[in-house]
């Protein structure tokens, strides 16, 4: 889902599907509000897994490392939270596969991304994937996004069972970490699919203040989005924002992994970059999937000439045209090159 400097443009009638953020996209001005949902030491933020399994696997290892780290004589208990926020499927095509990325995030916290807004109706309302593409993204890079979607879409028309799984899922939430609140949510704070914490949002002065007003509202010390496929991070005055761009793609160029949230009282060794708000260390943690197997997974469910090969193979070989500081807006640091 590529981000650029545009604002959505108002689409013709036969042009909106996958321009705009249907009506029941809308977040509740309360949603963010009040004492937190669920507490914990350490959180893990991961959206945009795409449907890759072999990322999956990763960031159960991620969190299997951390539990172990903290049952080592002397460390204390902590409590370990995940929470996927949305786009968990993408690439995942069939039914089989859609169903084995579902059973293995059923252990964690799960909210809903356009990608699963749109595949849990019952009939399609005209809006493709959901992605509320900026208008600076050609029409034909939105219709294989359409493309991609439909075709995962089809494959559960006739699975009423794996369509129930997503009924209900919530889209957003808030978290206590160690007394600080973090909220998280797909797009932004006002739009499952919103664009408003792209990097180029986050860049704008006035959306700056905007934010961070929401923020000083809310008593939000972090915010986490995702959805844009970019990632991008900012620290304001009153708290931190983070968009991990995707944790089943590369995000920089050259590089073969995806990034998830981490957000606790300590650092993690393997950061790329973050930054610290009183008590809290706020970072990008690499997830390094398999990326062979990756790569021989996808060719095999996206051939040549499919719209996810044309629109994502080349990202997925060898990273997008992007690098660590143009994400950092401010406040963040790399920490790892």
């Amino acid at each position: 889902m590529p981000c650029c400097n545009s604002h959505p443009s108002a689409p013709s009638q036969n042009d909106i599907a996958g321009r705009v953020c249907p009506t029941d996209y809308h977040i509740d001005d309360q949603a963010f509000s009040g004492e937190a949902e669920y507490v914990c030491d350490v959180l893990y933020v991961v959206g945009g897994l795409y449907g890759n399994p072999f990322a999956l696997e990763a960031i159960d290892r991620l969190i299997a490392d951390e539990r172990a780290g903290a049952a080592e004589p002397g460390a204390d208990d902590i409590e370990i939270a995940t929470v996927f926020n949305g786009d968990m499927h993408w690439f995942d095509k069939t039914a089989g596969n859609f169903a084995s990325i579902e059973k293995a995030a059923a252990k964690y916290t799960l909210l809903i991304g356009n990608v699963e807004a749109e595949l849990r109706r019952e009939s399609p309302i005209g809006v493709g994937c959901g992605c509320a593409y900026p208008a600076c993204v050609d029409n034909e890079t939105v219709a294989r996004s359409n493309k991609i979607h439909s075709m995962l879409f089809d494959e559960l028309s006739g699975r009423p069972e794996l369509k129930e799984l997503l009924q209900g899922r919530p889209s957003t939430t808030t978290v206590a970490v160690a007394g600080r609140k973090v909220g998280i949510t797909h797009g932004d704070e006002h739009m499952v699919g919103g664009w408003n914490c792209s990097r180029e949002e986050l860049s704008e002065p006035e959306r700056q203040q905007k934010l961070d007003a929401f923020l000083a509202k809310n008593d939000l010390d972090v915010l986490a989005t995702t959805h844009t496929c970019s990632a991008a991070a900012i620290a304001l005055d009153h708290g931190l924002v983070i968009n991990n761009g995707a944790a089943g793609l590369p995000n920089f160029a050259g590089q073969h992994f995806g990034l998830v949230i981490r957000i606790a009282e300590t650092p993690h060794p393997d950061a790329l970059f973050g930054a610290q708000r009183n008590d809290l260390f706020v970072e990008a943690v690499p997830v390094r999937y398999d990326h062979d197997s990756y790569v021989k997974w996808f060719d095999e469910l996206w051939p040549e000439g499919s719209p996810a090969e044309i629109s994502y193979r080349g990202r997925i070989v060898s990273g997008p045209a992007d690098y660590v500081d143009e994400a950092l807006l401010g406040g963040f640091q790399q920490l790892k090159r």
